[in-house]
């Protein structure tokens, strides 16, 4: 259904990112018979789905990790792909808290931490208006262990400080519930759920976008290179944090809620530092470590459950993202063997390391971010960026969407089905 214009090819949609949300979006329109296109700045399809294979001898993640529940949305293409998953339970978390690094029942035995014990329920039942996970603490009185299990609870999750964070967003987001269920990794690699999509479509790769122009009639997209492609209609799936950051021009400007709910949304720094070593120092029966204070939020190990190499993931979100990769590289790795040495004082972890890979999601000029949360007074500012406002253009894309758990990869394939939806009804009146 496309047409000549000009010499050159009008599409029905164009789609504007090849990560999850946007292949997802690509496949559904193309089944609907429309002529797509995807334009993609970078050189791969999967966006913060990415993972690394020069590493070590089993795939590692540098984005997206874990497949969130045994109901996510996107098992019917992890099974249609044939990918091999494995559950990693979070009962087997170990928590470095005052010093002490220990299973988690162990923690919570401790008399210091059971004054915290009550924050799910109160945050179920918040009195008082939305304010920062900092306020939140203080009104409960948490101090001690308790406030340190409080802070984990509230940001362990989220590229933001306490001071950043609203506690009505945390509801809104489903973010506490990441902590219930059971999560998957996928052993073959997280990537080849986005590549699986993506069999088929039509990806320019390299076509980093410059300006959007958008009608009720259709839109235009023109590249830094000055390159314009256009249609019918089209969906943006472009990250936040270059949303934000005003990279891409919108013509006309965007509508003053869809610029406010951009404001009103937070992306924050997440990175992380994979190492490898000479053999495994962590227990065998550990998924996770979870840190109350150093560089590091937590510690994966991405081997639980397997025979695969002696490899630990440093994650590292928000302010103390921020710190560990200020310095370059090289300085955060070295930073990460001084808070392993701290966390095992008996083992002294850098004895045994071997390699390292970095990953600073904020730098990718591709993200300019890790993931989203929602500040004190957001709440409704990821419906606001995913309404259909602006004609022919359509918003996708795991900052949109908020069910069931916002900035995962669930969220950001529901999202891409939402907005393909939208574009087709569009595209069909316009035929």
């Amino acid at each position: 259904m496309a047409d000549q214009r000009s010499g050159n090819r009008r599409y029905d949609a164009i789609v504007i990112g090849a990560g999850v949300a946007g292949v997802t979006a690509a496949r559904a329109l193309a089944q609907g018979d429309w002529s797509v296109v995807v334009l993609e700045s970078g050189d791969r399809v999967g966006g913060r789905v990415h993972s690394i294979r020069d590493f070590a001898s089993a795939p590692l993640e540098a984005g997206a990790e874990f497949i969130h529940g045994s109901g996510a949305a996107i098992w019917g293409d992890v099974k249609a792909a044939g990918l091999c998953t494995i559950p990693v339970p979070y009962k087997w978390s170990w928590f470095n808290i005052a010093h002490s690094t220990r299973w988690l029942p162990v923690h919570l035995m401790h008399p210091g931490v059971w004054r915290s014990f009550d924050i799910l329920w109160s945050l179920g039942h918040l009195k008082g208006g939305d304010r920062s996970a900092a306020q939140f603490i203080a009104d409960k009185g948490y101090q001690g262990r308790a406030r340190d299990m409080a802070a984990l609870a509230l940001t362990a999750h989220l590229p933001g400080s306490i001071d950043e964070v609203g506690v009505e967003g945390l509801g809104a987001d489903g973010v506490l519930n990441l902590e219930d269920g059971l999560n998957h990794r996928v052993l073959d690699g997280y990537d080849l759920l986005p590549a699986h999509i993506a069999t088929g479509l039509d990806i320019r790769h390299g076509f980093r976008v410059a300006k959007v122009n958008w009608s009720p009639d259709g839109v235009s997209v023109t590249s830094t290179t000055g390159e314009t492609v256009e249609a019918r209609g089209a969906v943006t799936t472009l990250p936040h944090g270059v949303l934000a950051s005003g990279r891409v021009d919108f013509d006309p400007v965007l509508p003053d809620p869809k610029r406010a709910a951009i404001e009103r949304i937070s992306s924050g720094p997440v990175g992380r530092v994979i190492m490898s070593f000479d053999e495994q120092f962590w227990p065998e029966r550990m998924t996770q470590l979870v840190c109350a204070e150093g560089p590091v939020t937590l510690y994966w190990a991405p081997s639980y459950g397997t025979d695969g190499p002696p490899v630990l993931t440093a994650y590292s979100t928000g302010p103390r993202a921020a710190k560990l990769f200020a310095a370059g590289p090289d300085d955060a790795i070295a930073k990460v063997l001084d808070d392993l040495d701290r966390v095992y004082p008996k083992v002294q972890p850098r004895r045994f390391f071997r390699d390292a890979r970095v990953v600073d999601w904020a730098t990718d000029p591709n993200a300019l971010g890790g993931y989203t949360f929602l500040p004190p007074g957001a709440v409704g500012a990821r419906a606001d960026l995913a309404v259909p406002s602006t004609g022919a253009l359509f918003w996708a894309g795991s900052a949109t969407a908020w069910h069931p758990v916002a900035d995962t990869v669930e969220a950001a394939y529901l999202s891409g089905l939402r907005a393909a939806r939208q574009a087709s009804a569009h595209i069909r009146r316009d035929a």
